[in-house]
Order: C-alpha cells, then structure tokens, then sequence
C-alpha cells in the first residue's frame, strides 16, 4: 500500500514537472549594465492586463539571464526597454540566447507624454537555428505584412488566387512544424484572405472557430477573432452576432441569462466555451463603448467569474471586473502614497474627507493657470471637508521643488509621481491636468472632476449636499432595521 501511495505521488511531481517547465533566455548587453531589466506577459487578450513574469539583473559585463517558471504552453512576451519594447516567444524548457538593441534614454517629451508606445520589435536569437520560432515568426511576419501592403495599396483589388500564390510561396520559405506557429500562421492567413477579398465571414467562423476550442494563448488567433466579432452583444450590423434580446441579460445582470440567448445564435453552433469567450469580448467592448449602463457589465462580469464552467475564463472577467471598477464612480478608487517637498507622505486611503485630486504637468499652460484658482477654492472650503492634492508629474524632483518654492502660499499637499507610470494609467491620464473627486469612504465621487474654473464650487456645495442627505437616509434605513 505504501509503495502504491509513493509511486503515485512521485508520478504527479514528475508529470507536474513535464507539464510546466522553467525557460531560460539569456544575453548580453553592456550598455544595460547595472540595471534590472523586466520581462512582461499579457495575461489574456481580453482584458489586456500585464504581468511581470521575471526580471534579469545586468552585470557590469553585461550578462543577464531571465528564468521564466511554470512554462506549460507557448506564449510571447516582451523585454520593457524602455523606449523599445522586445517580443520573444517564450517556450516550455527554452534555453535561447538573444541580442538586445543599445541602450536608449527616453525623451523628456516622450516621458510625460501619456501617448507615447514603444516601438515593437522581435527579439532575435542568436543562439537557436532560424527555424526556431523567435526567428521564425519574426521572418513569417515580414513576409506576411509585405504581402498585406499590396493588398492595402492595390487599386484594383486581388484574386483569391493571387491571395493563395502568396501564402503558398511564405509557406515554402517559412515552413511551421509547431503547433504554437502552425495555428499563428493558419489564423494570419484567414485574415489576410478575409483583408484581401473579403472572405465569407461564416465560412472561416465554421472552420476556425466554431469547431475549434478557444485559443487563448495565440495573438493571432485573438486578432482575427477582434476582427470577427465587434461589439458582439450590441447587436449592430459590423458583428456576426445576429440573435435578438442579448439586451434581456445585460439589463437582468444576469450571465446565465445573457449565454443562454447566445447559445442559439447560428454563428457559434452551440460552442459553449466559444459563448464564453464572446461574452467576455462583448463586456469589455460595451464597456468602452457606453453600449449599456456600466454598473449593469459589471454585475454580469461578476456574476461570469462566479458561475463560469469554463475555469480558466474566470480570470478575465475578474480582471474585467476590476479593470471597469477602477474608475467608476461608486467603486474605490486607485491608492496610492507620495511625498511632498518636505517628505510627507501623503495616502489617498487615508483620507476620511472629500478629495480633489489634481495631475498637474508644468509644462501645460493650462495646468498653471488653473493652479492659481485652487490657492483660492482651498480658502473657501474647510480642510476638514475638502482635501486638495496635486501630483505633480515631472522630469525630476527637482522640478517640484523649484515650483513650490515660486508658489509658498500653497497650502495644500503637492506630491510628486515618484515615476510612477503605473498611477498614470491607473487614473487613465491623456491630457493635463486632469481632476478626480472621491467622497469620505474612498470611493469616487466625480470622474472627470470638475475644473477650478468650471463652476467647482457650486458643484462641489451640491456634490456635499447631496451626500449629506444621503448619509442621512442611510442611518435612517439602518436605525429602523435594528428597532425591528
């Protein structure tokens, strides 16, 4: 009995250790020397979350080596480089060397603009033959969009038989023999045929999609299927979502609701992990779209990461959830803790009052004529009940300290960012400045906040009011539950 419990339990850490590995991709890159760079994954390519999935000290001769553990599929990720951003295609038990581009230092402009993109460009290694996928891909992919230009500046439109031609001669010169790359390849295909001649839509939904399990994994995959189904529960004429009353489910905040109705549609044929993963797209695209109320997605993003069968989809609509919480108004909104000139740490959290918060850049004009007005709604309102912070995006510390010095009759906490890029997007921030509100339990109050110069202090007196009133009720409500 006991060699029976033994030999299964060495059996499941050695399957264990065959399905999820550790990869390895090493380097070296003088001009890094000292720092620590990081390696980023997209979790899904629904809810587009990132993840740090290793990060690799740099020597002073430049080595650096990235150990990514738990690899059970093939996945591509990329090398934040600041001003670049490096894909490679992580595989379970890889152990590749790649070449990395000079050290580059990102402009000022480029650092405080909430626009900027690294430019994307694939890793190469130079340790792997070429038939290995991160030289592979990046190979078929320049090939591929070589090919997708002429399409796109051809005036006279092409043939399917053209269309085949091309693919067949990629094919000769790039063949695939993983599944990973195989799948990459056929899902390109399909949307280079449905680009370059429009392709019947239900015809590649039948063969790629329909009949297939979901491939969440694969990018290509996912950007045909963006492409395929936009906006899939609105019901508009650009999806391929033809069934009637998805409305009925959003509107109930019900998901089992909302799939049942979709299962009936004839373009996903019954696929019940395909429903899933369409209901997940149409939250994320009504959301953004203000297709129906977002507390209402909400609620059936929720309800999906409770109730789903299919477990691995529960993850998204939690990150789903917690995507379209984090700036809208009645939900917490985003902590965080900087200093000031005088090293004050200053924690939104903390604060049991009213706060305004202001992104403050002082190379907008705009930003600095409207600093100005604060001075003056921070005399009209107690602190007591009102809170201003500024967090004062700049270059350097140093920025803030020569400003504050210019304005010594500021009374309120101006923080810097602390480089904190992470805060910026968090808070969504386009354009400066930029104003939030969030009420006495931490949650939101007002997005966008009105400006010092847009009537704030009758909307906040209102805002105040209404809150108050409100708070009022509430203890009514609750003094009658307890004398029941």
């Amino acid at each position: 009995m006991v060699k029976k419990i033994f030999a299964t339990v060495c059996a499941i850490i050695i399957c264990s250790f065959a399905i999820a590995q550790t990869a390895v991709i090493s380097g070296n890159a003088k001009s890094y020397a000292g720092d620590t760079l990081c390696m980023y994954a997209v979790t899904d390519y629904i809810s587009k979350t990132e993840k740090l999935i290793a990060t690799a000290p740099v020597n002073a001769e430049g080595d650096f080596s990235f150990k990514i553990q738990g690899v059970d599929h093939t996945f591509m990720a990329y090398i934040d480089l600041t001003v670049f951003k490096g894909v490679v295609i992580v595989q379970p038990k890889a152990n590749i060397t790649i070449g990395l581009p000079k050290k580059q230092q990102l402009a000022i402009e480029d650092r405080l603009n909430p626009y900027f993109k690294p430019e994307k460009f694939y890793v190469f290694s130079v340790s792997a033959s070429l038939d290995d996928l991160n030289n592979a891909i990046p190979k078929f992919d320049r090939e591929y969009n070589l090919a997708l230009n002429k399409v796109f500046y051809s005036f006279q439109g092409v043939s399917k038989a053209y269309v085949d031609s091309v693919e067949a001669k990629i094919t000769a010169e790039v063949p695939a023999s993983d599944k990973f790359f195989t799948d990459y390849r056929e899902y390109k295909y399909a949307l280079f045929d449905h680009t370059a001649y429009r392709r019947n839509k239900n015809d590649i939904l039948q063969k790629l999609f329909t009949s297939r399990d979901v491939l969440v994994n694969n990018p290509a995959y996912n950007e045909l299927f963006d492409e395929l189904f936009v906006n899939p529960l609105s019901g508009g004429k650009a999806s391929v979502i033809t069934v009637q009353g998805l409305y009925a489910g959003i509107y109930d905040k019900s998901y089992h609701t909302l799939k049942r109705i979709l299962l009936t549609d004839p373009a996903l044929s019954g696929n019940e992990r395909l429903a899933d993963y369409v209901i997940l797209k149409g939250l994320s695209d009504s959301y953004y779209a203000d297709t129906f109320p977002k507390e209402n997605i909400v609620a059936v993003a929720d309800s999906f990461a409770i109730m789903s069968k299919n477990a691995d989809f529960r993850p998204i609509a939690q990150r789903l959830s917690e995507k379209f919480k984090r700036l809208l108004t009645g939900f917490s909104a985003p902590d965080f803790c900087l200093k000031d000139v005088k090293g004050n740490a200053f924690t939104l959290s903390e604060q049991k009052k009213f706060v305004y918060i202001t992104f403050f850049n002082p190379m907008s004009y705009t930003a600095q004529s409207e600093f100005e007005f604060l001075k003056k709604i921070r005399s009209e309102f107690p602190a007591d009940v009102l809170q201003i912070v500024t967090v004062f995006v700049s270059q350097s510390y140093k920025e803030m300290e020569e400003f504050m010095t210019k304005n010594p009759d500021c009374t309120w906490p101006v923080v810097w960012y602390n480089d904190n890029t992470q805060l910026l997007k968090d808070y969504n921030i386009r354009a400066y400045p930029s104003y939030y509100m969030t009420g006495p339990d931490g949650r939101l109050v007002m997005n966008p906040a009105p400006a010092p110069t847009e009537y704030f202090e009758a909307k906040f007196s209102k805002l105040v009011r209404d809150w108050k009133i409100e708070q009022t009720r509430r203890q009514y409500r609750d003094d009658g539950k307890t004398l029941r």
